[in-house]
Order: structure tokens, then C-alpha cells, then sequence
């Protein structure tokens, strides 16, 4: 049971305007720790405990009970549904240190104040309408001496920069935006965020990475993601609700990352904002 008075009150609830479709789960899979969490594998100790907040599928949750071996890994996210396909994919014979539960970081979890050594959030705050909030609540499940470490992307760079591409990118931070989060070009800020959740600034690690799509194999993978995301309502379907573009628009955005695909140049890159703060 909570206790804390740090944890945020009164309660709000967390958003993910791109919900867990099939055609949204489907890049989530591709997530591992090696490719999403390589900054905070040299701080976990064998007997650690962890909480991944918004772990979607828990691809990147299982990885780390490799890692974690004498220690406990749980993983929370706001859908019953993924939390359902998490847990089925990862069955308590093969991973018994391993747990999936539904929860909302704003509206506040049902862990005792410092019961994890680490909280670690990838492509999850730019999402929450209020960042700090959660952060503090992170805060508040950390051991002393515990890590929050959080991955999110800010920006992305297309070549060429194609006008559907650009659109699309607008567009997404159109729909976080609808919901209150900071959305895209915002994860700059994370370790300001902490710092006025709690945390120490000489007490961070503050850093980046980038995810970088080049190859032929990869551009059409990718091209695939977001083109099945934009014909479908999860993500396609909302923008058009919200008014952010139209059927012509959404048309473009799909012709350009075909454009996109085929040209022997393509290159996409996404900057990750990487920040492990020690309570």
C-alpha cells in the first residue's frame, strides 16, 4: 500500500493516444533492451528490482531478467489488453522472476513507497499529460540510492525530407498533443523534469541516443509500421477525427514513405533522449 505524501494527489489519469492495436504493438515488439535500454545495463545488479512503466508488449521487460537474475522484474501499462498478450508471451515457467500488471503512474501505483531499485521508462513520458507528476511518483517507489532511467524520443530526421514525412511528423505530435502530453521535441527537457520532481542535477546521467532505420530491409519494415498505423483508426483514423489532416493528406504521407522507401538514400533517425537520475 502507498504511503507516501510525495505521491501526487489529486489523481489524474495517463494517456496513450496511439492506443495498442495490432498494427501499434507490432513495432513495439522489435523493442530489446539491447536497442532500448543499453545505457542502464551497466548499473543493474543481479539481485535489483525493477518496474518498466508503459512496457507495452514486455519485450524489453524479459530482457531484463537476464540481468536480473536473483532480483524481481514487473511491468505495468495502462491496457488490459497488452498486459494480457505480455503476460501470455512470457509464461511464468520461463520467466519466474517476471510479473505484468495494469497501472497508471499519474493515478498513482499501488506499490509501498521505495520498493524498487530501479524505474525505468522508455517512450512513455512523452505521453503523460502531466511528465513531473509521474517522475514524482517514480520517485516515491525508489529505494534510496535507486535509478530512474528514461528513454524518450525528441525529434526525428528524414532524408530526403519529404513533405508527407514532415506532415506525419507534425501530425503525431498533433494527436499527443490533444491529450495534454508535451508530445515530440520535448524529451529535451527530461532532466529538468526531474530535477523539479525530486531529483539532484549532480546526481544524473544525462546523455542521447538514436535509433536509425538505413538499410533497404529497414526502411521497408519501418515504411510498413507506419503505413498500416495510417490506413488503420488508431492512428490514421484519430488524426483525421482531430482535424489534423485529411484523406488527401494521409494519401501524401503514405506516397512519401513509399518515396521514401525506394530511394537508395533513405535514411531516418530518431534522437533518444537518455537520463538515469539516483534518488
Amino acid at each position: 500500500m502507498a504511503t507516501s505524501t510525495d505521491r501526487p494527489d489529486p489523481p489524474v489519469k495517463s494517456t496513450y493516444t496511439q492506443g495498442h492495436s495490432a498494427e501499434v504493438v507490432a513495432s513495439h515488439l522489435a523493442r530489446t533492451v539491447s536497442n532500448s535500454a543499453a545505457f542502464l545495463l551497466p548499473h543493474l545488479r543481479p539481485h535489483f528490482s525493477l518496474l518498466d512503466i508503459g512496457c507495452g508488449p514486455g519485450t524489453i521487460t524479459s530482457g531484463f531478467c537476464t540481468y536480473l537474475r536473483e532480483g524481481a522484474v514487473t511491468g505495468v501499462d495502462l491496457g488490459d489488453s497488452v498486459i494480457e498478450q505480455a503476460a501470455s508471451s512470457h509464461p511464468s515457467t520461463e520467466y519466474p522472476n517476471l510479473k505484468f500488471e495494469v497501472g497508471d503512474i499519474l493515478h498513482g501505483l499501488t506499490y509501498a513507497d521505495e520498493t524498487f531499485d530501479v524505474v525505468y521508462c522508455h517512450q512513455t513520458i512523452l505521453h503523460l499529460p502531466d511528465p513531473i507528476r509521474g517522475m514524482k511518483e517514480a520517485r516515491r517507489l525508489l529505494k534510496p540510492g535507486g535509478l530512474l532511467a528514461m528513454r524518450e524520443s525528441d525529434s526525428f530526421c528524414w532524408y530526403p525530407e519529404l513533405p508527407g514525412l514532415m506532415k506525419y511528423s507534425e501530425c503525431l505530435n498533433g494527436m499527443f498533443s490533444s491529450a495534454g502530453a508535451p508530445g515530440l521535441w520535448s524529451a529535451r527537457g527530461l532532466h529538468a523534469w526531474a530535477r523539479q520532481a525530486g531529483f539532484e542535477r549532480d546526481k544524473m546521467q544525462v546523455g542521447a541516443g538514436t535509433t536509425v532505420y538505413s538499410s533497404p530491409e529497414d526502411r521497408r519494415w519501418w515504411e510498413t509500421m507506419h503505413v498500416n498505423r495510417l490506413k488503420g483508426e488508431a492512428v490514421g483514423g484519430q488524426m483525421k477525427s482531430l482535424g489534423l489532416v485529411g484523406d488527401e493528406g494521409i494519401g501524401q504521407m503514405v506516397r512519401d514513405f513509399g518515396r521514401w522507401t525506394d530511394d537508395p538514400d533513405g535514411w531516418y533517425a530518431a534522437l533518444q533522449c537518455e537520463v538515469i537520475a539516483t534518488k
